[in-house]
């Protein structure tokens, strides 16, 4: 322009609307999370962190090719309200699937078994901060849920929606609980298990979001073991931990009420590891699923069908769900795999990325989730 001339309206336009990004990284199959089998109607849910969804599979789905497996359907949408879908269960008799939103979600959705799509959940029940894993224990009606920043299982009503409170809390230094994940409640032996990463922090609830960290510590990797009607600071009646037991970031846990023995799915070395119902104490385990020809890359979840006599393990790692049968040890490889996305695609692992940076030194983009 030159000099003295007018800006016309036109001369510097300002760049606005749907902009398409130059570039993008981002993960467009689902990250399979948690799973849940009802084999009297014959049908698995799988729950998708990553797009804040719900699989849904005939039982028997699955082969040995590189196919992506097609879910019978799929619950997804902003009606849904589900974000970061964490645990999940279902109720046979009642035909109802409960998900759990873990990061930011804070709630608990209740679906009917025969919805799809952008449906509405039946109730919707909300959770504390942080809550990860869901069980039933419907001989007591009642719902179990870990909530990993305040070190608690919550219990509810099995109807509970709204704000309604729990009708009791596990929580407390003499609890053993230290970032608690996966969690059963055990209707036959009447006993709530959880599996713990082991970091622990006391927090003090006087800040206006009722949780401020006061300090912590590093505690080995455990499963403990209460009684079902336990509440506030109630010790633990069994303890698995030590070197032996091999957990690392435990994460699903399933009780096996018929056998008597416990599935754990362990992130951090990529296992599966069983070991009886009444263990206690560094014990190793009854056996482990683990090998190149396993197909378990950063198992996250883990259901036990013995009626059919299978093991579920679901991939955070890449996109999968391997099914084995429910005595496999050692590097087997699976009766069947579940694929949502072509052979060796690696899961990104985004979980609500809330910042970015940027390394010169190295060139490279860093996301904490």
């Amino acid at each position: 322009m030159a000099p003295g001339q007018g800006a016309t309206p036109d001369s510097n336009p300002v760049l606005g609307g749907d902009i398409v990004p130059v570039r993008s990284v981002q993960d467009p199959y689902p990250s399979l999370h948690s799973v849940a089998v009802d084999p009297e109607n014959n049908r698995v849910v799988i729950s998708d962190s990553n797009r804040g969804s719900l699989l849904v599979y005939e039982r028997t789905s699955g082969g040995n090719s590189g196919d992506v497996t097609k879910p019978a359907w799929q619950i997804r949408g902003p009606a849904t309200g589900m974000m970061f879908v964490a645990g999940v269960a279902m109720d046979p008799a009642k035909r109802e699937v409960y998900a759990v939103d873990n990061d930011i979600g804070d709630r608990m959705q209740v679906f009917p078994y025969d919805v799809e799509g952008n449906s509405r959940p039946k109730r919707v029940l909300h959770v504390p901060h942080g809550s990860w894993g869901v069980s039933l224990n419907r001989s007591r009606d009642e719902i179990a849920i870990s909530v990993e920043h305040i070190n608690s299982v919550v219990i509810y009503r099995q109807e509970a929606a709204g704000g309604e409170a729990p009708l009791r809390v596990i929580r407390g230094p003499r609890t053993s609980l230290a970032d608690p994940h996966g969690v059963y409640f055990d209707g036959v032996n009447n006993e709530i298990l959880v599996a713990n990463h082991g970091n622990w922090a006391p927090l003090d609830e006087t800040d206006f979001s009722g949780v401020l960290p006061t300090g912590g510590r590093f505690q080995a990797p455990s499963i403990t073991t209460y009684p079902g009607g336990a509440e506030g600071d109630t010790k633990p009646m069994r303890v698995v931990q030590g070197p032996r037991a091999q957990l690392n970031w435990p994460m699903g846990i399933y009780v096996d009420s018929v056998h008597n023995e416990i599935a754990v799915a362990s992130y951090g070395n990529n296992s599966v590891l069983i070991f009886r119902r009444t263990d206690t104490g560094d014990v190793a385990p009854l056996r482990v699923i683990r090998g190149d020809r396993t197909g378990i890359i950063g198992p996250m979840g883990v259901a036990i069908d013995t009626k059919n006599d299978d093991l579920w393990v679901t991939n955070y790692g890449d996109h999968s769900a391997v099914v084995f049968s429910r005595t496999a040890q050692g590097n087997v490889a699976p009766k069947r795999i579940i694929r949502n996305a072509p052979v060796g695609t690696p899961a990104i692992g985004f979980g609500n990325p809330g910042a970015i940076a940027y390394d010169s030194r190295r060139d490279e983009l860093l996301v904490p989730n």
